[in-house]
């Protein structure tokens, strides 16, 4: 026996609405009919692109770009602190200082550690990325086995580990740092 055509027709509708159904669900995923991101949904930069701001190439011997607005614009990013220390460091190891700002560099971080405060803010970004930035510059600007050298790269090492939540402030590998920082800093004031 045959199928009224009514019923036939009644078949077809529906396989042509659910057809329907079916590619506007489809179509509403398509990149097109997405909304665009905003700034806080874009992809974030990684290390091997440490901030969406450009960067000055520095001078040879003068500290030629903002390094502080580029530390700013790196701590307010919404990124995990790991990455904004990345991009600090890659910062700090393409800028060339100035003499004075260098010797600037070295008594600052010196006064931070031994005022005992470099580690007290380690919830302040724009604080810790700052003497990060420092200490590796001044470790970066100076021969091996130079005592302020040394002094900075531990100083970097704390700094760095403290603020990515690798070790906490009291832990044994930051008081290790700290033992050679001090027997740095006693060959620093005696030359």
């Amino acid at each position: 026996m045959k199928k009224p055509l009514y019923k036939k027709m009644s078949s077809l509708a529906l396989v042509i609405v659910f057809g329907g159904v079916i590619g506007l669900t489809a179509g509403c995923n398509a990149p097109a009919n997405q909304a665009t991101p905003t700034p806080t949904e874009a992809a974030q930069p990684t290390a091997a692109q440490p901030t969406t701001a450009p960067v000055a190439e520095p001078t040879a011997g003068k500290g030629s770009m903002n390094w502080e607005s580029a530390i700013q614009q790196i701590a307010a990013t919404d990124t995990e602190a790991t990455q904004k220390a990345d991009a600090a460091e890659v910062l700090a190891k393409s800028y060339t200082p100035s003499a004075v700002e260098l010797k600037d560099f070295e008594s600052q971080i010196v006064e931070e550690y031994t005022a005992g405060n470099y580690l007290a803010h380690s919830e302040d970004a724009g604080y810790m990325l700052t003497n990060l930035f420092k200490a590796t510059v001044v470790e970066r600007n100076h021969p091996d086995g130079e005592a302020v050298k040394k002094f900075a790269f531990d100083f970097y090492q704390n700094t760095k580990n403290v603020f990515r939540g690798a070790h906490a402030v009291d832990s044994e590998a930051v008081q290790s740092n700290e033992t050679q920082m001090d027997k740095a800093l006693s060959e620093i004031t005696t030359k």
